[in-house]
């Protein structure tokens, strides 16, 4: 009887597997997501106002040194091609988690984050411009899918692509995303959630893929809504500050007051080792992540370190 050949240690790893928690087919949706965006007028002061605030989080990192943080504003001012000029703005880090230093490099061939975004709609309060709830999957050339607040009745659903130029890519209004929001409960109360899963993988030596996919609580099924090939190596996916942030609560006014309970739930990592063999999906730990607040007026409902927080103000 011939025997299967193993996989070699050079080979690149197959897609993930879903959570355990979230089984389901994968069913391609990017063409009815690209329709989407195309409909959905660009906001080019949010765009821009993204761009400060990254560079701002990266000035201001209360966890890195002074030279640590020089650093961290050059690899987003070369990433991004922005102004050294740039103007900050406020806000900062509502609450949030951020992946310890050799956290954020422990891996192979893909890295994968999947996780429960609360967001309440309206998010409350005296919410009056962008408020984003995004996070990383920890390589620096990977997506951020997130939910963007300007204000009480603008509410969006966006992907920001770093291992692009055209950062800019899928962008609806929650309005029309219904299937993608149930409710979860956590410490006995039930949560408004989006479901989102994004991963980095090695395609070949010198390739990687970036994908986006939301869970669809009606037929229980996960949809990709995005997916980008592009050249990189593997330095380029594990250094620099960009892919540092779990989920967190970004913000852009200060102080904060009466907002609806918002944050994370379920943070979830999976690694593909060198040689492109996925592990097993494993809640994000208090020894793998540092919680950042800059007192913007947020304060704790709950953490469950550091898988699961949910803030008010």
């Amino acid at each position: 009887m011939t025997q299967p050949k193993r996989k070699s240690q050079s080979q690149p790893p197959s897609e993930p597997p879903p959570p355990d928690r979230l089984k389901g087919t994968i069913e391609d949706r990017r063409d009815n997501f690209a329709t989407l965006t195309k409909r959905t007028p660009v906001d080019e002061a949010a765009r821009a106002a993204f761009i400060a605030s990254k560079l701002n989080l990266a000035r201001t990192h209360p966890h890195a040194s002074l030279a640590l943080r020089d650093a961290a504003v050059a690899s987003v001012e070369a990433r991004l091609a922005v102004a050294k000029e740039t103007p900050p703005v406020p806000g900062g880090v509502g609450y949030g988690m951020f992946y310890t230093a050799g956290y954020k490099t422990g891996w192979g061939q893909g890295t994968s984050v999947c996780f429960d975004i609360v967001c309440p709609t309206p998010p409350g309060g005296n919410v009056n411009t962008w408020l984003y709830l995004t996070a990383t999957n920890r390589s620096a050339m990977g997506v951020e899918a997130f939910i963007a607040y300007n204000g009480q009745s603008d509410t969006h659903f966006r992907v920001f692509d770093w291992a692009r130029s055209d950062h800019w890519q899928t962008d609806s209004p929650l309005t029309g995303l219904a299937p993608y929001l149930r409710h979860e409960s956590a410490h006995g109360h039930p949560y408004q959630v989006m479901t989102v899963w994004n991963t980095t993988v090695a395609t070949s030596a010198t390739n990687w893929r970036n994908q986006v996919l939301l869970y669809d609580g009606v037929s229980h099924n996960w949809h990709l809504v995005y997916q980008y090939d592009y050249a990189a190596t593997d330095a380029q996916q594990k250094s620099g500050w960009i892919g540092s942030w779990a989920p967190i609560v970004e913000t852009f006014q200060s102080p904060y007051s009466n907002t609806n309970p918002m944050g994370a739930l379920q943070i979830m990592l999976l690694s593909a080792d060198a040689g492109g063999h996925w592990g097993s999906w494993a809640l994000l730990s208090a020894g793998n992540a540092t919680v950042r607040t800059d007192n913007v007026g947020f304060h704790l409902v709950f953490l469950d370190p550091n898988y699961a927080f949910v803030v008010v103000s």
